[in-house]
């Protein structure tokens, strides 16, 4: 049971399978995936999403801005508290069966100070989900607060680059995609992302996901493919190909 909540835990930094484009969701309408964030539609061209896994909770804003020509465009700025889950992946198997370090993913020797992240991202999308829609967008993150050891970091790919923050103090991310209807109720989506971290050992790590999605209606659909990520970690180089799943409702 317990390692089915790490899973949970590290799924909760990863599956973020909501289209990442300027568009935002109805006013009043609620979104939620099984490995995805809660989505609320707000008025006056607002979205707040909130991380239902409380080991690592965050929040954001995205929020429309004026578009530029042909492009739609909006901000989103995301506050996120790691120290819960953090100290929890300590040692969350070892204790139990009389080993500290059994199972750690971060070992007990270190010490984890009270962190908090902030990021803040500008999007901008063009098109329609029909005749194709590509959206880029770029942004940064700042950690507040005392840094984390950097012998203590979670060498995996995915969680790497996104806990990096908390190891040098900021981190850069750009990316984009391309999303579209195929037919009836089938879309699709290609995107990628580039996280850099200057200071780090692991400088750069490299992420592309593809995704065909089934919509029955605007209530449910089914998101399935693959995550390739190449990146840089402290202890060299490395390339992984995953599955990638989720289903998601609306209401």
């Amino acid at each position: 049971m317990k390692f089915f909540t790490i899973l949970l835990f590290l799924g909760s930094l990863t599956a973020q399978w909501t289209s990442g484009s300027a568009n935002l969701i109805k006013p009043g309408r609620k979104e939620i995936g099984l490995f995805s964030p809660i989505y609320i539609g707000l008025s006056n061209g607002k979205e707040v999403s909130v991380n239902k896994f409380l080991l690592m909770p965050n929040v954001s804003l995205k929020q429309e801005r004026s578009m530029i020509g042909e492009w739609k465009i909006a901000q989103k700025v995301q506050v996120e508290y790691p120290t819960i889950g953090l100290k929890w992946l300590q040692s969350p198997l070892g204790m139990e069966l009389g080993e500290p370090n059994m199972f750690a993913l971060i070992s007990p020797q270190f010490n984890i100070p009270q962190m908090i992240a902030v990021y803040g991202e500008l999007i901008g999308s063009r098109g329609t989900e029909k005749t194709g829609r590509i959206t880029i967008r770029g942004g940064g993150a700042l950690s507040l607060g005392k840094k984390m050891s950097e012998d203590a970091t979670i060498d995996l790919p995915i969680i790497y680059p996104r806990l990096s923050v908390y190891y040098n103090g900021s981190a850069l991310k750009v990316g984009g995609e391309y999303y579209r209807q195929a037919k009836d109720h089938w879309s699709y989506l290609i995107d990628y992302d580039m996280f850099l971290m200057p200071g780090g050992r692991g400088r750069y790590s490299f992420e592309h996901k593809g995704l065909l999605i089934w919509s029955k209606s605007e209530k449910f659909r089914i998101l399935t493919g693959y995550k390739l990520i190449a990146g840089e970690y402290p202890f060299g180089s490395q390339a992984h190909l995953l599955p990638a799943l989720d289903i998601q409702f609306g209401w």
